[in-house]
């Protein structure tokens, strides 16, 4: 295994976020009867190239986040009931590129959040901007807001204040 310059360390978090922020938006914008998990593993091969081998430290480490993520992202909009409906994205704070955003993916009854890790602050942040960004994308606020946590793959269900 080849090891990188350590200026390039740090960016693959970045390069990460980007790619899954283009890989959700495209599924998100998707008719709903085209989408399946195949449908969302080849708009993971479209958008690779977003996530350049060279920003990981060894190839190893590319192909387990890889792999990681892409098995999260079948989890999280696997289901059938999500394939009926079209969601909508939305980041915190607007559409913009911050890729220090949270992911924001509203459906009839819920918003799912796309979170990097299992911290109690960023659930927090997440039931307290929900409301808010739903109401102001939507004008309506799902009762439902899901953490899926990418790192642990876990999830954690709350309810949002009315």
């Amino acid at each position: 295994m080849m090891p990188i310059h350590h200026e390039t360390s740090d960016v693959w978090p970045y390069a990460l976020r980007r790619f899954l922020r283009r890989v959700i938006q495209a599924y998100c914008e998707t008719a709903p009867s085209l989408r399946s998990p195949l449908c969302l593993l080849r708009l993971i091969d479209m958008h690779r190239s977003l996530l350049p081998l060279s920003m990981f430290p060894t190839p190893l480490h590319y192909g387990l986040v890889l792999a990681k993520v892409t098995d999260h992202l079948l989890q999280f909009f696997g289901s059938m009931e999500e394939a009926a409906c079209k969601p909508l994205l939305l980041s915190d704070g607007g559409c913009g590129e911050e890729a220090d955003r949270e992911l924001y993916i509203v459906y009839r009854d819920r918003v799912r959040v796309l979170l990097w890790c299992e911290e109690e602050e960023a659930i927090r942040r997440c039931k307290e901007t929900a409301p808010s960004l739903c109401r102001k994308a939507i004008g309506r606020c799902p009762n439902e807001l899901e953490c899926c946590f990418l790192w642990t793959g876990g999830r954690c269900i709350e309810w949002i204040p009315a």
